[in-house]
């Protein structure tokens, strides 16, 4: 027996996240260190996404990739590598690694509220 979704709706709980350019062949656009070439953009406000689609495509044509799209990452956002070993601390000790990252942490809190009852 097979189960199959009708009706599937993706629920963003952030209005913001990045806009990474995809070439092709399904990778992402970025540096030798893996850092994605990104726009952190809200996506309520259809003008500025736009805008940060444009801005994206003008640049990855200035590196050479004339072919590929703009593709938007709902509530991810760039960190440096500081912000990073702090995540990584974080997620050592129990926690949340991003403390801004919203549904992790309404999903503790139901955690807690339903094991504290």
């Amino acid at each position: 027996m097979t189960l199959t979704t009708k009706r599937r709706q993706v629920l963003q709980e952030v209005p913001w996240g990045m806009l990474v350019w995809q070439l092709p062949d399904g990778e992402f656009l970025g540096d030798d260190a893996g850092n994605f070439m990104h726009v952190f953009v809200s996506n309520q406000d259809p003008a500025l996404m736009e805008r940060a689609k444009v801005a994206l495509s003008e640049a990855a044509r200035a590196f050479g990739h004339k072919e590929g799209r703009p593709v938007f990452w709902a509530g991810r956002r760039p960190i440096d590598d500081e912000e990073l070993e702090r995540q990584l601390a974080r997620a050592d000790a129990g926690l949340v690694p991003d403390p801004l990252d919203i549904a992790a942490i309404r999903e503790e809190e139901r955690a807690l509220y339903q094991q504290n009852g």
